[in-house]
């Protein structure tokens, strides 16, 4: 992972998306990065002959109002949070698509977004747009629940299946950790209901840790059960988890539903922060 230079926090001036900023601040702060505050403007389609236009006259006045009122609202005290160092951002369209499209952008590093939990009826059906971002994004996504809060990042779990527990994912975490100066988990989920029997007894830790810089503080734990959400819970409340990093490469249709899955519940059941990290497939192990 490159150095974390911009940092986009999508927002509808909701209560959820101020948490999320007010986040992304001390992330900020910590990477020295700048911030980009981002509002998704949906088209609307008129359902009569008439003319209709679905902006009004002075919409960029308002926004600019309301950006201003959404940086003021959310200051922590962070030092970056005046408005020649905040920029501001409106996309038209669909809002998981544009974001999707600014994720895969140059000047786009990490995008930090705020998650409800997904309690409702119909996000358990269609997924949140927090939850299709972090999953079909091209940059890694940071899930802020709304009861969270930035505390600072010391420990930090990654969180992988036997098919990404590679060299390159290693490699990623270790650029990450160290940006942050963080302690770092590594955790191999082996859910024995799902994948049958245990692949845990292939995984060459010595192999996979032999080139990392000798400056990360790790240590290396393997979960087993058919309830990996209990267990990572479990995990990172013992070990005061305070970002818990899901590391995956993008996989076929029933792969990543089940991966959704995951990041869905744990989204539901945890106040910890999550970020979704998708590898590239020259990474992911050969059978």
């Amino acid at each position: 992972m490159e150095k974390i230079k911009n940092i986009i926090v999508p927002t509808d001036f909701s209560v959820t998306a101020r948490n999320a900023f007010q986040y992304a601040q001390g992330l900020a702060a910590a990477l020295e990065a700048t911030l980009t505050v981002v509002h998704v403007r949906e088209y609307f389609f008129p359902t009569s002959g008439e003319n209709f236009s679905p902006f009004a006259a002075n919409e960029e006045t308002q926004l600019d109002e309301a950006f201003d009122l959404f940086i003021q609202e959310s200051d922590i005290g962070a030092g970056v949070m005046t408005k020649d160092k905040v920029k501001t951002q409106i996309l038209r369209g669909n809002a998981v698509d544009s974001l999707l499209e600014l994720s895969g952008q140059e000047n786009t590093d990490l995008i930090v977004i705020g998650t409800t939990g997904l309690q409702d009826f119909l996000s358990r059906i269609s997924g949140s747009t927090s939850l299709n971002v972090a999953t079909k994004a091209h940059c890694p996504v940071v899930l802020v629940p709304r009861e969270a809060s930035w505390m600072g990042i010391e420990r930090i779990m990654y969180t992988s299946n036997f098919r990404s527990m590679t060299a390159g994912m290693i490699g990623e975490a270790t650029d990450f950790a160290l940006q942050v100066e963080a302690a770092t988990h590594f955790v191999h989920i082996d859910n024995v209901g799902y994948e049958g029997e245990s692949n845990v007894e292939d995984i060459n830790w010595n192999h996979l840790f032999s080139s990392i810089s000798p400056n990360l503080s790790y240590q290396t734990h393997s979960l087993y059960g058919t309830d990996i959400i209990k267990e990572l819970e479990k995990y990172s409340e013992a070990h005061r988890i305070d970002l818990m990093v899901f590391v995956s490469r993008h996989r076929g249709f029933w792969e990543s539903l089940l991966y959704k899955s995951v990041i869905q519940n744990m989204a539901i059941s945890t106040n910890t922060p999550m970020m979704v990290l998708h590898l590239e497939d020259q990474w992911a192990i050969k059978k």
